[in-house]
């Protein structure tokens, strides 16, 4: 992914202006769900449309009509009707020069990726974040020797499943601080979280009166399951199919299943993907055998993809 300078485009910052808590991990760490994002434009050639939630707790009792009103004057709201008619007027004549018709084009393929983004994450509900703990590994690599945990989250996470590593690029090379404040790693996934109970009470109520009833209190668990989607050769099973020079393999799935009681934590880890070999098909209709391209060699840049998993 280039940046936006790169492409020549103006810089933007996407916010997280909805979210859902679907749960705890360990008792302390809340999980979010992404739910919606508002992209706020860093130039002076573009107005923001911003559709950003009311603050419950500083704009208690205020409508999103009243805040509109409070925050723009008179002068503010003809300014920014003028420049919608004039870029409105602008859209509507036919660009007489290759400059123009540049431009346009490259207006034109702008919004489309902003469109594609923001359908992304407001319409998936499948990106989460967390603040205090790592949704990228599991937990035997927290657990291992090479896990630091006086590292930045984003440091110490798994780049695999680090979806918003390209936008956070440039924040990740100023390295302070002030820099890792603003870099927080979301997962493309699934997650969800059970709180249950097993009572005994209630699994001996139709026993004889005679037989002795256990007395055991209630015991609660959480269940957790955790679906980890890497960022590398993500795609429809259709397009997207075997591994890459540097060992990725296509639509690549860990999915680990936690049980939490008490002090206790257990994982049980999976993983799927495409088969991993070079192959491909030349179309699904009438199901014809796979075709090997060539044959897997071992690098070392595999080598170090497989120690990372």
């Amino acid at each position: 992914m280039l940046s936006p300078q790169a492409l020549g485009c103006d810089w933007r910052l996407l916010l997280v202006s909805k979210q859902t808590c679907v749960g705890q991990l360990a008792g302390k760490h809340d999980v979010y769900q992404l739910n919606k994002i508002a992209v706020l434009p860093l130039s002076d050639t573009e107005t923001p449309d911003l559709d950003l939630d009311l603050c419950k707790m500083h704009h208690f009792g205020m409508r999103q009509t009243d805040r509109i009103t409070q925050n723009s004057d008179g002068q503010g709201k003809s300014l920014v009707k003028a420049l919608n008619t004039i870029k409105s007027a602008a859209e509507n004549v036919v660009p007489k020069k290759k400059e123009e018709k540049d431009k346009n084009l490259k207006e034109k393929f702008e919004k489309r990726i902003l469109e594609e983004l923001i359908k992304m994450y407001n319409e998936s509900d499948s990106f989460y974040y967390c603040k205090s703990h790592d949704l990228t590994n599991t937990i035997q690599r927290q657990y291992g020797s090479n896990y630091d945990n006086d590292l930045d989250l984003w440091q110490r996470c798994d780049k695999r499943f680090f979806w918003n590593l390209h936008m956070m690029q440039e924040l990740m090379e100023i390295k302070t601080d002030l820099s890792s404040h603003w870099i927080l790693p979301i997962m493309h996934g699934c997650i969800d979280i059970h709180h249950c109970c097993m009572d005994f009470n209630e699994s001996t109520r139709d026993l004889s009166p005679v037989m002795p009833k256990p007395s055991k209190d209630p015991i609660s668990y959480c269940l957790i399951l955790i679906s980890r989607r890497s960022r590398h050769r993500a795609g429809t099973r259709s397009k997207r199919r075997g591994l890459d020079d540097a060992g990725a393999c296509a639509n690549y799935v860990e999915t680990e299943q936690i049980i939490e009681f008490s002090h206790h934590r257990v994982s049980f880890v999976q993983v799927r993907g495409s088969i991993p070999v070079y192959w491909s098909q030349t179309g699904v209709k009438y199901r014809p055998p796979p075709k090997l391209d060539k044959v897997l060699t071992r690098s070392k840049v595999f080598d170090s993809y497989l120690d990372q998993s």
